[in-house]
């Protein structure tokens, strides 16, 4: 009973460990403009590499960001933004080993932000499916996170 537990156990952690390196992306974020003024919205591009050897296919939506991206440590300081839509779509592409696609997102500095320097970092949760990002527990999902990237507060 012991060894048939602990062989269940040990192949699911094997499938887990497989499904995340599968899975490994490298997020990468560029504000256009590096001084903003408080609730100015502005762009970045957010910049998603494949980093492991094999292809992976990626899902994300056209509209709902906070499905996908999350911000950490800065929620008074910045929001993400969800612009007009006239259609939210889950777009899928596969990135070949290496091979990155571009994203324009949108934020705004908080009302609250203080004068100065500020920094924010992007998480992204990926979807391999359509399915999978009409699914809404996050709970379990790998977050991939951006750099930190710091602009001026005015």
């Amino acid at each position: 009973m012991k060894r048939g537990l602990f062989t269940i156990l040990f192949l699911s952690l094997m499938l887990f460990t497989s499904t995340a390196q599968e899975r490994d992306l490298y997020i990468e974020i560029i504000s256009k403009k590096d001084t903003l003024a408080k609730d100015e919205i502005f762009t970045v591009v957010a910049s998603i590499m494949n980093v492991t050897q094999k292809e992976q296919r990626i899902c994300s939506w056209s509209c709902s960001y906070d499905e996908n991206w999350q911000l950490k440590d800065s929620s008074e300081k910045f929001q993400l933004y969800r612009p007009n839509c006239e259609k939210n779509i889950v777009s899928c592409v596969t990135l070949q080993p290496f091979q990155r696609c571009e994203k324009e997102l949108y934020l705004q500095v908080g009302s609250m932000a203080k004068k100065g320097k500020a920094s924010f970092r992007l998480g992204f949760i990926p979807c391999v499916s359509r399915e999978e990002c009409f699914e809404t527990a996050k709970e379990n999902q790998k977050i991939f996170w951006s750099q930190e990237v710091t602009v001026k507060i005015k």
